[in-house]
Formats: structure tokens, sequence, C-alpha cells
């Protein structure tokens, strides 16, 4: 792949060949780390799809000098969010009989519009509860998008321990945001019983 911040730049101003190349590059990136939250092929590939519609639509956004692989797997990561509240939204109404009213439309579009705080505000609540050391191992990686190698020299730790780090750190975001999955469906199932 051509370097990664030319091809940015290149979409940044509309042109779908760089577009095509950083699709080419991240797919099995991103389906991977959906299918890992959804764990069914046909909903990972829908929100994967979804992930890079996104990527073309938010293009201008693009902070070039940022990790673009953080930006990705953040929009990766709201998506799916996304996709498992609508699912269990749906459930509920279908159980109550409401299927594909108006009304649940309207209430999904301004749903997710409103959510979008909340998961930046819970995604802050994560990084918080990491230690400062697990956090920053984090940030450098996922934010800045440096290897471990880069973080090892960078923090003078042995490539094993900012793994170790790594490992640790993703656990415990993982934990969190299982834990704050099961408040937002038991808050949705009390809403509409």
């Amino acid at each position: 792949m051509i370097e990664e911040k030319d091809l940015l730049e290149r979409l940044k101003k509309d042109d779908e060949e760089a577009f095509r190349q950083i699709f080419d590059y991240y797919i099995k990136k991103v389906y991977q780390f959906v299918y890992g939250y959804l764990k069914d092929t046909a909903e990972a590939e829908d929100v994967t799809q979804m992930v890079f519609q996104k990527i073309w639509e938010k293009r201008a956004m693009i902070d070039t000098n940022k990790s673009f692989g953080g930006f990705l797997f953040t929009i990766a990561y709201r998506s799916v969010i996304d996709h498992i509240r609508k699912e269990a939204t749906k459930k509920q109404w279908t159980k109550m009989g409401i299927v594909d009213t108006q009304e649940t439309i309207s209430y999904l579009t301004s749903d997710s519009l409103t959510n979008s705080h909340h998961l930046e505000s819970l995604y802050q609540k994560a990084l918080n509860a990491l230690s400062q050391k697990r956090k920053e191992v984090f940030i450098l990686s996922r934010h800045e998008g440096l290897s471990n190698k880069q973080i090892a020299e960078k923090l003078q730790l042995s490539e094993k321990t900012v793994e170790n780090h790594m490992t640790a750190a993703l656990s415990s975001l993982r934990a969190f945001f299982k834990a704050a999955e099961m408040v937002l469906i038991f808050t949705l199932i009390r809403f509409f019983m």
C-alpha cells in the first residue's frame, strides 16, 4: 500500500481509488473486529459495510496527522454498539406488536444521535479505569498507531511488557463494554415493559 498519509489526503479530496486501497487494506481487520462482538457472519458483513460507508461520508473529517486506525476502529466500535442497540430495540418492539412504523424509524435515528455522547463518555470511563501505564500503552497503540516495538522504545519497556499491557488493556476494555452493554439492554427492556 502507498504511504497511508498520502492515501488519506487523496481520500479527503474525494479520490475513489484511494478509498478502494484503504478499503482493501483494512476490510479484513475491521470485519474480524466487528465479528468478534457480533458472532454472526451476515451481521458482521453488514456492519463492516456500514463502517466503510461512514468513512466515505466522514472523509473530510479525517486528520492525517493522527492515527487513522484509531479513527476507523472508533467508528467500527460505535457501529457495533448502534447495531446491538437497534437489534435489542427491534426485538422489544416486535414483542409489543410494533413493526417498522415511522415512529420506530424516527426513534432509532434520534436515539443513535443522542447515543454518540454516551458512547464517548463510556469510552473515556473505560480508558480511565486502566492503570496509567496500561492506558498510555493503549493510547500510543490505538490512537497514535505506534507498533509494540516503537512503544517499547518510547516508554523504555521490553516489547513483551508492552504486549502484556495491551493484552490486559483490551481484556479490561472488553469486560467494561460488555458490562455497559448489559446495563443498556436491561434499561431498554425496562423502558418497553
